[in-house]
């Protein structure tokens, strides 16, 4: 009975393990995310299920603090086959930029929502446009524009209706507002920027 017993739970960590696994797609994704002085673009290799490789691509962040830690957060990430890894002392914008451009990555690998507020930004009108997605439950929860530059009575119809729209449909892809296009257009994109999608 012992026996029996301890087979069905290696049966079930088995189980448990392919089923986390399997819920990553085979590929190559792309996260990006904000990090010291610029952009930091993570590319990521999915193979079998697990995270095989993944690189950073070349960056604005001062190279003797950055490169470094960059390094060593390749590492982690790829030891424990996640991003519940610690920042490099030192080098917290550019490690907490890998850590969130690698979850957008594997975020566009598994085709969920995880919880968690998230920034992305793409360009509008006459400016980058900021948002900041939150996701609660595996939702989208709120979206909100906190940056941009776009032509104030142009925009703002864009910006007081297209992230509400967002939250009702539960995607980035909604008609865009008439009028501002190019805003409503910046806003979605944002939003798809934000969930690595």
């Amino acid at each position: 009975m012992v026996l029996f017993i301890a087979l069905l739970l290696i049966s079930a960590g088995v189980w448990s393990m392919t089923t986390t696994q399997a819920g990553l797609q085979d590929g190559e994704y792309t996260g990006k995310a904000k990090g010291f002085k610029g952009d930091i673009v993570v590319d990521l290799t999915i193979a079998g299920g697990k995270i095989t490789a993944l690189s950073v691509r070349p960056h604005e962040d001062t190279p003797f603090i950055a490169d470094p830690a960059i390094e060593t957060l390749t590492k982690a990430i790829l030891d424990t086959q996640g991003t519940e890894v610690d920042v490099v002392s030192g080098a917290t914008y550019t490690s907490e930029a890998v850590i969130e451009a690698a979850e957008k990555a594997l975020q566009r690998a598994s085709g969920e929502l995880k919880d968690g507020t998230y920034r992305g930004s793409a360009q509008g009108f006459a400016s980058e446009i900021t948002v900041e997605v939150t996701v609660a439950q595996g939702r989208i929860a709120k979206v909100e524009v906190v940056d941009h530059d776009d032509t104030p009575f142009i925009a703002q119809n864009a910006i007081d209706q297209i992230p509400a729209a967002v939250v009702d449909a539960q995607s980035f892809e909604v008609d865009a507002v008439s009028g501002a296009t190019f805003t409503s257009n910046g806003i979605m994109n944002a939003v798809q920027d934000a969930l690595g999608l």
